[in-house]
């Protein structure tokens, strides 16, 4: 990667809360120990763009290309795949004490989906989360997610976010995900479909 690529991905508008690098950061040092965060924050530095991982608030704002150009980095320096992006998405909500905390507070799936935009907004000051449709006895829901497209890593990891919420919420490790509507193909919007048995 060069720093010209950096500075264009840095062009990403939108913010986040700091959580989400926290959760990247736990991510990293589980698979690659405290040296591989250390490697992704000198190169962060090297492509002008630092960042320390151990001064990040939780509840701060940071911009969301930030949070992308970490990803792309590290897909770089540890040769990981998409599928590694995924399962760093699907490992998030399990080190997100706030994930945790939303969840315990609704009641049904149905619920939680539905709400699922209002947990976004208070995670991200761009586009939304609409649970577009949800069905008990088919055992499958649609999530949509509108205005949210930045760069195509992020839709693994939203995908590997969407899986581990939705065994919170359903009390399943039986759950599919399936990126089905992505904008980066030239869609709308991106839509995931979650089955369960």
């Amino acid at each position: 990667m060069t720093k010209e690529e950096a500075d264009e991905i840095m062009k990403i508008k939108g913010n986040v809360r700091g959580a989400i690098l926290q959760t990247h950061a736990v991510y990293i040092e589980h698979k690659k120990g405290k040296e591989g965060v250390k490697m992704l924050e000198d190169k962060l530095k090297e492509l002008g763009h630092p960042l320390k991982f151990e001064e990040v608030g939780p509840l701060d704002w940071y911009p969301e290309a930030i949070s992308i150009l970490t990803m792309v980095v590290i897909k770089e320096i540890f040769n990981w795949t998409d599928k590694d992006i995924f399962e760093m998405g699907n490992m998030a909500p399990k080190s997100s004490f706030i994930v945790r905390l939303v969840i315990k507070h609704f009641l049904t799936p149905q619920k939680c989906f539905e709400r699922g935009n209002d947990h976004w907004q208070k995670n991200a000051d761009f586009g939304r989360m609409e649970a577009y449709e949800f069905n008990e006895k088919e055992k499958y829901v649609i999530l949509r997610m509108h205005g949210c497209k930045s760069h195509p890593v992020v839709c693994h990891y939203h995908g590997g976010y969407f899986l581990r919420i939705s065994q919170f919420v359903l009390r399943s490790e039986k759950v599919t995900v399936e990126e089905t509507k992505c904008t980066h193909k030239g869609d709308p919007f991106d839509e995931y479909t979650l089955r369960w048995e």
